[in-house]
């Protein structure tokens, strides 16, 4: 059937064909208006102890377009986590996550449409922070996203937020 396939104008050998896609450089350019143009950490974020015990963050990523409705992306998610105190030591990198939501149903399986929003479950909280979820007295932490997507011309774009987590 020939209708799961739309070759996307500009997309520099980026077809998506049905739900998976297939990309002949390193990101799947977006076209047209309504790809995104700003990104936040909602405030639904948070920590939580799972069911089995394992301290986690729920992280929320919402994307909007150039008039600010919501909408979903397509590109590379870097995560950063830090403590938001300024005693953390020069240097310290911190702890990182990388996901790839340019595979259309590892995308899908992120999005809630509930919240309208990446929701992004993290285990392997750094010790300082797992501690502090599981004495249920979490310290306040700073969480850096970064969202690398790319224009319908190909030019890379990365957008980015910071919140304190309290």
């Amino acid at each position: 059937m020939l209708a799961g396939i739309a070759a996307l104008p500009g997309c520099q050998g980026s077809v998506i064909f049905r739900e998976q896609v297939v990309r002949t450089d390193d990101l799947l350019a977006v076209p047209g208006p309504f790809r995104p143009s700003v990104m936040r950490v909602h405030p639904l974020t948070h920590t939580e102890t799972r069911a089995d015990g394992e301290p986690v963050m729920v992280l929320h990523v919402e994307l909007k377009d150039s008039w600010g409705d919501t909408v979903k992306g397509v590109g590379q998610v870097q995560v950063q986590l830090r403590r938001a105190s300024g005693t953390s030591t020069i240097g310290d990198r911190g702890t990182r996550w990388d996901l790839d939501l340019r595979e259309i149903e590892q995308n899908i399986s992120y999005f809630d449409s509930a919240t309208r929003t990446y929701r992004i479950v993290l285990g392997g909280l750094p010790d300082w922070l797992g501690e502090s979820v599981l004495a249920a007295k979490p310290e306040a932490a700073r969480v850096r996203v970064l969202f690398r997507t790319a224009k319908a011309d190909g030019e890379a774009v990365v957008l980015q937020d910071e919140f304190v987590m309290r």
